[in-house]
């Protein structure tokens, strides 16, 4: 029986000596405590109600690179636009010669260059007839090249149209 109780005190002697350190340090660390939990919680809410440099720099760099996509889209599309007006223009420029040729009468031998104005650019058109296994028919091959009002150079060709010509019998 005396083991008994000598335990018995052993163990009410140290459970009163943890609750007293308890009940020391929760009173030592218990306003400290919720201070920098206050703290915390006070600069998450503000944290939260902005954004950091580095965030405000990764948006700002994907928006920059989206623009520069948008701008270089834009400007693509504003030059096939271009382009195709040009070549439609030069299209009608050819249509019109092999009018012209047709109207007139014109027989062409060999090759032939001249200059004109027309869509309100300067073209230079290129003929160039080939003989045919009827002799009262040739092939004519138009070229369509527009001139630089600049330096009066030749630029690439942009159009070119290939048309049957008919000799007309004269009476």
């Amino acid at each position: 029986m005396q083991v008994r109780y000598f335990f018995e005190s052993i163990y009410s002697d140290i459970s009163k000596l943890l609750k007293s350190n308890a009940n020391r340090i929760q009173r030592l660390y218990a306003q400290p405590i919720s201070l920098s939990y206050e703290v915390r919680k006070q600069h998450l809410i503000l944290r939260s109600s902005g954004f950091t440099l580095l965030e405000v720099m990764v948006a700002l760099a994907i928006f920059a690179t989206a623009a520069m996509t948008l701008t270089k889209v834009a400007m693509q599309y504003t030059q096939a636009t271009s382009h195709a007006i040009l070549r439609t223009k030069a299209q009608f420029v050819a249509l019109n010669e092999a009018a012209h040729m047709d109207i007139h009468q014109e027989w062409l031998s060999g090759t032939a260059s001249r200059k004109v104005t027309q869509q309100g650019e300067m073209w230079q058109i290129d003929k160039k007839a080939e003989a045919t296994i009827s002799p009262n028919v040739q092939r004519v091959d138009i070229q369509v090249s527009l001139v630089n009002s600049d330096t009066e150079q030749v630029e690439a060709g942009i159009s070119s149209l290939t048309f049957f010509n008919h000799k007309v019998e004269e009476k």
